[in-house]
């Protein structure tokens, strides 16, 4: 609470600073002209103690409609700006061009003193109404400030620290602020770093989102910026008249205003032609060109987005392939607000395009597979295939056909017409080699040759088959002790980790409770929104989820399928859920539906680590594993095979075909011959 006598020094510092009396006068320009502004302008007393005016609910909502993408992309932000603060006792806000409040994020911890500012939804934190302030200043100065403590003009105000910056529209017009205020002591630098990225974060995505009628003009000079934070937008119409362009563009083009792009035509600006910008958009992958800046000569890479048409048009049109996405759009949906998340994908963002192959490290469910797919379509290879190889779900005695095919009669059982195998199928895409860990010895001299040579041999084929491929790796296993112990080749080792990976388990995830709404979004597609109940909520994201991801997926998949409303409650949940392990989840089912599962589920690696874990449990004892799970030594082996699962412990206790229950064709098959 501050004294009636620090309440007058406070006030008697903007007086001298308003003067420009020494040392009052060594104030910020920024803030002293604030100050006399408040003075002159607005007649305020910074003696005077002054409730902030709260707009009433009717005129808040007409606000939040009026800026509802803006609101509906920033509130995305404000979560991961939540998130990545070390710091207690802040709030973040969102302001509309006027000051007033449209949304905040608080900190518990700093509520009491958010109450007795005023700094609530519907507040106006105008200049005008509470004079020098982080929010009302930024937005009349149309720049970024740090208002710390005394420079307040209110005296009431000077225990906050506020960082905030304004947010543009696409025409260079203040529409909203961005603002973080706590009761910080020293002057926060790095948090008004953050303010500044996720005002461009937000005006970016804004402007992609309300010129999707629009062609864009996606540039930078660097090809690999593309599609990132810094890079340059410009919106045009199909005249190639330019209706709006980001901050960015202008610093790219060395302007200073939106007034010197937009109402010009895209010729004037660049040096390349409609007819040149109309031939790059109606490519299906993406490709970056170089583009030249006709004022400044500047030398940049571009990348052309075409724009949506509603449906009506678009059945006048010819039917074309819609284009592939630009890159790093995939891998944007993928960051929730959680620090490595992020961090991740700034850095495979660096080299999206290049051929550096990428390892993924993280234990089973955190979503390498996901990630993987993300760094596919985010790429120039978005429009070829993404072939996936389990290494571990493939039996070792068929992995080495299935990767690198084989020509007609290659061995015992090999199909008439042969079969190109995984890597042949992923030439010109990308090769997701999922639990490398996994992969037999042999089978690893060459993959490592497949990767040196870039070229293929079949089985039984006399011709290597040249292929250009991305190696996508994943594994939840330590390769640097499987290396030690001999288990894995160190060369390959460092072939495949170009660029090393580690997806953060569920449990340490900063983003929890933005992923359980995530998934609710996806999980309920198909039906009426789903919302969900504080105590649910909270159940949740007290469980340390051993399946990660897949697990969590599961269990909300489960609840919305049980939930006869339009919101999860407790009353759709069961605890054994979040208790029980998968294995007892699988004792669970019928023998019918463990036989059925389809190896692609989402349960399938969860599946395989728990028939291992009984198996173990059991000593390897198949008979004792199938009883503890309620289903036949028949369903079990069926079930170890489609897994891949094939320790020695195991052949050793395994039955000779033909015995009960261990009928050989449940077993692997070995090829018996090959023809060289």
């Amino acid at each position: 609470m501050l004294t009636t006598q620090k309440a007058a020094r406070h006030a008697s510092l903007v007086e001298l600073a308003v003067q420009g009396i020494a040392p009052a006068s060594e104030i910020d320009h920024l803030v002293r002209h604030s100050w006399t502004r408040c003075i002159e302008n607005y007649a305020l007393d910074p003696l005077t103690p002054k409730k902030a005016t709260v707009v009433d609910r009717p005129e808040l909502q007409a606000r939040r409609e009026q800026h509802g993408l803006l609101l509906s992309i920033a509130r995305i932000e404000l979560l991961g700006l939540r998130n990545r603060l070390q710091q207690n006792d802040f709030g973040i806000m969102l302001t509309d061009q006027d000051g007033v409040i449209l949304h905040y994020v608080g900190d518990p911890g700093f509520a009491n003193t958010a109450k007795r500012s005023g700094l609530r939804e519907g507040a106006v934190w105008s200049e005008r109404e509470l004079g020098t302030n982080g929010m009302g200043t930024c937005i009349v100065e149309q720049r970024s400030v740090i208002i710390h403590q005394n420079e307040h003009f209110l005296a009431q105000n000077t225990e906050l620290t506020c960082s905030a910056a304004p947010i543009f529209d696409m025409q260079g017009r203040v529409v909203a602020a961005l603002d973080i205020s706590g009761s910080f002591s020293r002057s926060q630098t790095h948090t008004l770093a953050l303010v500044e990225i996720a005002a461009q974060n937000i005006e970016n995505r804004a402007l992609l989102e309300s010129c999707k009628r629009h062609y864009m003009l996606r540039f930078h000079r660097q090809a690999e910026f593309i599609s990132t934070p810094g890079e340059g937008i410009v919106a045009f119409d199909d005249n190639g008249m330019i209706v709006g362009a980001n901050r960015s563009a202008l610093e790219l083009l060395g302007l200073s205003h939106h007034r010197a792009l937009c109402g010009q035509a895209l010729e004037a600006i660049f040096d390349t032609t409609m007819s040149t910008q109309m031939q790059l958009a109606a490519r299906r992958a993406f490709r970056a060109a170089p583009l030249v800046a006709r004022s400044s000569q500047t030398k940049l890479w571009s990348a052309i987005q075409p724009p949506e048409r509603d449906a009506r048009s678009e059945a006048r049109r010819e039917p074309i392939e819609a284009p592939a996405p630009l890159p790093c759009g995939p891998l944007a949906t993928l960051e929730q607000g959680d620090l490595r998340m992020a961090n991740n994908i700034r850095i495979v963002r660096r080299v999206l395009d290049r051929d550096i192959p990428v390892l993924l490290l993280g234990e089973t469910g955190t979503g390498k597979g996901c990630f993987a797919k993300a760094i596919h379509a985010a790429s120039r290879r978005a429009d070829k295939a993404f072939v996936t190889v389990n290494c571990a779900a493939i039996p070792e005695t068929l992995i080495e056909s299935e990767l690198f095919g084989y020509k007609a009669g290659a061995f015992t059982g090999a199909t008439r017409e042969g079969h190109p195998g995984r890597v042949v199928q992923a030439n010109g895409g990308t090769l997701f080699l999922d639990e490398i860990g996994d992969m037999p010895l042999p089978l690893q001299v060459r993959l490592l040759s497949v990767i040196e040579d870039r070229e293929v041999m079949p089985l039984g084929g006399s011709k290597a088959i040249p292929v250009d491929i991305r190696i996508i790796s994943a594994t939840h296993c330590d390769l640097m002790q499987q290396v030690r112990d001999r288990r894995f080749r160190e060369d390959l080792y460092y072939r495949l980790n170009g660029l090393a990976l580690r997806m953060p388990a569920l449990r340490d995830r900063q983003d929890s409770r933005e992923l359980v709404l995530s998934l609710i979004r996806e999980e309920s597609r198909d039906r009426t929104p789903i919302d969900i109940d504080d105590a649910v909520m909270r159940r949740l994201l007290q469980s340390p989820w051993p399946g990660n991801i897949r697990q969590l997926r599961n269990v909300l998949r489960t609840m919305i399928a049980m939930c006869e409303g339009d919101c999860l409650t407790m009353a759709d949940f069961n605890e054994e859920w979040l208790g029980a392990s998968v294995s007892h989840a699988l004792t669970a089912q019928s023998p019918a539906d463990l036989s059925d599962l389809d190896g692609d589920d989402v349960l399938g690696d969860a599946e395989r680590d728990a028939l291992r874990r009984v198996l173990e449990s059991c000593r390897w004892n198949v008979s004792a594993a199938a009883v503890q799970l309620h289903v036949s030594r028949k369903t079990l082996y069926r079930k170890m095979f489609r897994h891949g699962i094939t320790r020695r412990e195991l052949r050793e206790a395994t039955p000779q075909a033909g015995t009960a229950d261990g009928n050989a064709s449940t077993r692997p098959h070995t090829p018996t011959s090959f023809n060289n």
